[in-house]
């Protein structure tokens, strides 16, 4: 199996998956789609931190795959989010407050 980061560093950034992806439209900002999603798990990969935006992001992916047959690279998005999703509770762990998963230490 392909390295998570091999992975993400497969990315183009072309943007052509945004345009399919349901959750871009609702976030605040650019990491509630494909491109943003991949941005922030090779920054995890490289700080090793993750922030509450950084969980939001990931874990409001619906894993739809729309992004994937728009990728040009052949990115599976929704693998690596699972990918990073499992790293995640691993390495961080989770607890919910308020009813928001929130990363803690």
């Amino acid at each position: 199996m392909e390295s998570l980061l091999d992975a993400v560093e497969k990315c183009l950034y072309c943007g052509f998956c945004e345009a399919l992806c349901p959750t871009i439209r609702v976030g605040p900002h650019r990491g509630y789609g494909p491109r943003g999603r991949i941005a922030l798990i090779k920054y995890y990969l490289d700080k090793g931190s993750a922030s509450r935006e950084l969980v939001s992001s990931i874990f409001s992916c619906l894993l739809c795959g729309s992004c994937v047959r728009a990728c040009p690279a052949l990115i599976d998005v929704p693998d690596l989010v699972r990918r990073m999703r499992s790293i995640l509770v691993a390495d961080v762990g989770f607890e919910g407050i308020d009813g928001e998963i929130v990363a803690i230490r």
